[in-house]
């Protein structure tokens, strides 16, 4: 890590590029007040973010694991007598606004859904141009389809999603975390969810991995992913080159595309 002290001798250093998300793990705030750039691969890793919440959201909405795990027991579907949520025209509520919010909502254009947005860093007017209803944390909860967490791991956020968020969330709506585990209390989510009230699709977890023994491994309405957000092959390959691009932008004194400043740096995640 770059350190107060290591910054102080490193007289000629003036860019430093980091081919992941969050720097916080490799800098400290100090950088910012030496003329140092600082810059990350956070907008790839964003789209292949997205692109996993988008196929989860499906997967939830859609029952996946449900009916791949009927048949898998030797037995069938009966659209007579069941349905699914899908999401078309369905409410779709982002918890966060960053890169991953908006690439989630370009993903989801073709399906018609009604966006509600909660964050405490967009205005009502950046939400509108993007086509989403910016509105309070329990009224997102309340009216949501499908709720999306992608809000940033920060001491502000540590169990922001408590127990009395999660009973907001409306009987057969979906919930999706592919951000980090720490922003919802588990013990509150584990209760709720063994209600069979509403299901969710985790990819992140307080211990990753979760032992084998873990209760949200074993509950029929949560499909539990392995960490996989961001495993994209074509954008994990982009990482570094989109660094290395910003390097050159650098060179040339043009604007770096993942230049990080002393705000959007604390707002990072710290782990």
């Amino acid at each position: 890590k770059f350190t107060p002290d290591g910054l102080r001798r490193a007289k000629r250093l003036k860019f430093i590029g980091h081919a992941a998300g969050s720097v916080v793990a490799v800098v400290h705030e100090d950088v910012f007040d030496a003329g140092i750039t600082v810059t990350n691969a956070n907008k790839p890793l964003a789209q292949s973010t997205a692109e996993a919440a988008v196929a989860f959201m499906l997967a939830g909405a859609w029952r996946l694991k449900h009916y791949a795990s009927r048949l898998q027991a030797g037995g069938w579907s009966d659209n007579h007598n069941e349905t699914v949520l899908g999401l078309q025209g369905k409410t779709v509520g982002l918890i966060g606004y960053g890169e991953i919010s908006r690439h989630v909502i370009r993903l989801l254009q073709g399906f018609q859904v009604h966006f509600l947005l909660y964050s405490r860093h967009c205005s009502a007017e950046e939400a509108a141009a993007l086509g989403a209803e910016l509105c309070s944390l329990e009224e997102l909860l309340a009216r949501s389809d499908i709720v999306s967490l992608h809000s940033t791991w920060t001491p502000r956020t540590e169990g922001m999603i408590g127990r009395s968020e999660l009973r907001r969330i409306r009987d057969g709506a979906v919930f999706v975390n592919t951000a980090r585990a720490a922003i919802v209390e588990e013990d509150a989510l584990l209760e709720e969810l063994r209600t069979g009230r509403f299901s969710a699709v985790l990819d992140v977890y307080h211990q990753e991995p979760p032992a084998a023994s873990h209760p949200l491994l074993q509950l029929p309405n949560v499909l539990c992913l392995p960490h996989i957000g961001g495993f994209h092959h074509g954008f994990k390959s982009n990482l570094g080159a989109f660094v290395a691009q910003d390097l050159l932008r650098f060179t040339l004194g043009q604007p770096c595309l993942g230049a990080i400043t002393k705000e959007t740096y604390r707002r990072l995640t710290p782990k």
